[in-house]
């Protein structure tokens, strides 16, 4: 886990390569990414193959699973993710992150979550498009009486409205914003959107209600996919502040 007092979440996301995963675990003493996040959406150029599910959970169990997994899911149904998971029942994930503006996304996460008690979810919310939904999310009994303590189950993150095309965010703007509605601090908070090694530790100071932070693209190379080993090594040093 994160040292840094304040950033409890390091996602590096995108993962497509058993390598680069296992080189994060391998050195994760140092590291410290909390999390790692797998596209489970089919046919995009960092999708997970999910052939490789039976060497992730290996790699995974080596050591001792002691790291969270997100399958990143875009415009899928409940029956398709659902899907996902019994005809891949290796894959180690931990969370579902539901990266759409699908009006039924709480449909979907409450029926993961009657179906799969275990897993925990993040849901990607488009700023300032999708603020009045974060308030009803906290104002309201709306969502609450469905998933009890939907605090500790459920992740908001700030991100593009696609992802993954290196999008910086407002930072300014969603500083404002959380710090206008504290309530939200009883929730985990993270950045996405255009994060590298070089502007992470400005994005952190600048906003400061966020308690995550979530990269893909920024710890790439030439070839979309696989990650940089320096980038890496790189993003998490500059996260510890």
């Amino acid at each position: 886990m994160s040292t840094n007092k304040r950033i409890r979440i390091k996602k590096c996301c995108g993962l497509k390569q058993v390598d680069d995963i296992e080189y994060i675990l391998n050195n994760n003493s140092i590291l410290k990414y909390t999390h790692l996040g797998i596209i489970l959406v089919p046919n995009k150029a960092r999708s997970f193959p999910l052939g490789d599910s039976d060497k992730f959970k290996e790699l995974i169990d080596k050591h001792n699973g002691d790291i969270n997994v997100v399958g990143v899911v875009q415009k899928q149904t409940f029956e398709n993710i659902d899907s996902i998971l019994q005809n891949h029942k290796s894959l180690p994930v931990t969370h579902i992150q539901i990266h759409d503006s699908d009006p039924e996304w709480f449909n979907t996460i409450s029926k993961l979550h009657e179906k799969y008690p275990h897993l925990k979810f993040i849901k990607r919310f488009v700023f300032p498009k999708d603020c009045d939904v974060i308030r009803n999310i906290i104002q309201t009994d709306e969502y609450n009486k469905l998933i009890n303590n939907l605090n500790e189950k459920l992740s908001i993150l700030f991100d593009s409205e696609n992802g993954g095309n290196g999008e910086v965010q407002n930072w300014h703007g969603i500083n404002e914003f959380l710090q206008n509605n504290q309530n939200l601090n009883d929730f985990n908070i993270i950045i996405a959107g255009g994060l590298n090694p070089q502007n992470v530790r400005e994005c952190i100071t600048t906003i400061k209600g966020i308690n995550g932070v979530d990269v893909s693209g920024g710890l790439e190379g030439d070839i979309i996919g696989t990650k940089d080993k320096n980038k890496i090594t790189d993003f998490a040093a500059n996260t510890e502040i």
